[in-house]
């Protein structure tokens, strides 16, 4: 979804999609952004759903202009959220509503402006969207990543207690045992120590 380029090559089109319910004002809006060659502007076809557009044309960024949004029209976006599915999404509304921001923000949205009418450049405000998407995308790999060394580290902390227990051995000798059963399976220690455990009673664990 990058469009980055490398340096003294053409940057690729950005693939917009275009979701308006109103059939005249997504059409003039498209052809504003079709105006400009550095976008790929692609519109939902009427009775598509916006979760379907997306799959099928896998947009670096959909650009969802509301009129006046209500929560009922947000549930589109909010399907969104899947993994695979998952775009920076640029919403313009006609009128401010701080709760409705609120929720927006929290069902993912990345850009949320209040507009009368759309700026004749909007790429700012895609590229803008698409920025904050990369950074949050980045903080909740970071955060998961974290979480999972937190995880695996409390059951090889748990195993070694209970092979301590087990073999009346200290702690570095049960990590180096744990270490070695590590290596000559090529598997990780987190992964040895979760099989120890379920080879033994938990229950013994202390």
């Amino acid at each position: 979804m990058s469009t980055d380029a490398p340096p003294g090559t053409a940057r690729p089109p950005m693939t917009v999609l275009v979701a308006d319910g109103n059939t005249r004002r997504a059409r003039a809006l498209s052809d504003d952004l079709r105006a400009d060659p550095s976008l790929h502007v692609l519109s939902v076809p009427a009775g598509m759903a916006l979760i379907d557009a997306v799959r099928q044309h896998q947009p670096d960024v959909v650009l969802v202009d509301m009129g006046r949004a209500d929560r009922d029209a947000l549930d589109s976006i909010r399907a969104l959220s899947q993994p695979a599915l998952e775009r920076p999404v640029a919403l313009f509304v006609d009128r401010d509503d701080v709760q409705l921001m609120e929720t927006a923000f929290d069902i993912g949205i990345c850009s949320y402006n209040v507009l009368d009418a759309p700026p004749d450049d909007v790429k700012p405000l895609l590229r803008a969207a698409i920025a904050l998407y990369s950074r949050f995308q980045r903080t909740r790999g970071e955060l998961t990543e974290a979480q999972r060394k937190l995880a695996e580290q409390k059951l090889v902390d748990q195993a070694k207690r209970l092979f301590m227990k087990n073999e009346n051995a200290t702690e570095d000798q049960a990590y180096r045992w744990f270490r070695r059963r590590a290596m000559q399976s090529a598997r990780r220690i987190a992964a040895v120590a979760a099989d120890y455990l379920s080879a033994h009673d938990r229950n013994d664990a202390p």
